[in-house]
């Protein structure tokens, strides 16, 4: 008695998933920094002399965000001209970049500032505390700023739902190969 058997298996082509994967996730971490940059800049970040949202340049930088600085208080122009505001000093007290892939399956994006009165105004209302030295005694917009706290909110509110990786399943990604045997 003679037996043939016919069978099909399967074979995911790696590298074309990978890069669907890539292409998927760089695009999808992009609009997830673009929807943080939105409501923690746009939302919970006054502007007077733009140094507080200069911070954030960085990183819009990296996502091609079209961050622009207006509504400079008249009052902040003198800092400005010494030296000691504006988007520039922003810029130059913060850090913003975006990671993509270059560990294996790691997609980031990070941000930081050492501006003072943007982490002072994060957490406390300088109107109301005077240990930043009477500089913050008459803002129209006192902290606490609470930034990263809408950032987050607003970042997981579009990562819960935002991310459809692409199927293995698919016949780009899926190679069958048919077996004869007998």
């Amino acid at each position: 008695m003679k037996f043939t058997m016919r069978f099909q298996a399967p074979t995911i082509k790696v590298q074309t998933w990978t890069t669907q994967m890539d292409r998927k996730l760089t695009t999808q971490l992009k609009k997830a920094a673009t929807v943080w940059l939105n409501a923690t800049v746009l939302l919970a970040i006054p502007v007077w002399s733009g140094a507080s949202r200069g911070t954030f340049l960085k990183l819009a930088r990296e996502i091609n965000f079209p961050l622009t600085i207006t509504g400079i208080k008249a009052s902040a122009k003198g800092q400005i001209a010494s030296g000691k505001g504006g988007p520039r000093l922003g810029f130059q007290k913060s850090t913003g970049e975006v990671s993509l892939g270059k560990s294996a399956g790691v997609y980031t994006f990070s941000y930081g500032t050492s501006l003072f009165r943007l982490v002072f105004n994060e957490y406390q209302d300088g109107n109301a505390n005077k240990a930043a030295g009477g500089v913050y005694s008459s803002l129209k917009e006192p902290g606490p700023y609470n930034f990263q706290k809408i950032g987050q909110d607003a970042f997981e509110d579009f990562t819960r739902d935002a991310v459809e990786l692409p199927s293995p399943w698919r016949s780009t990604v899926l190679k069958i190969t048919r077996y004869r045997a007998g």
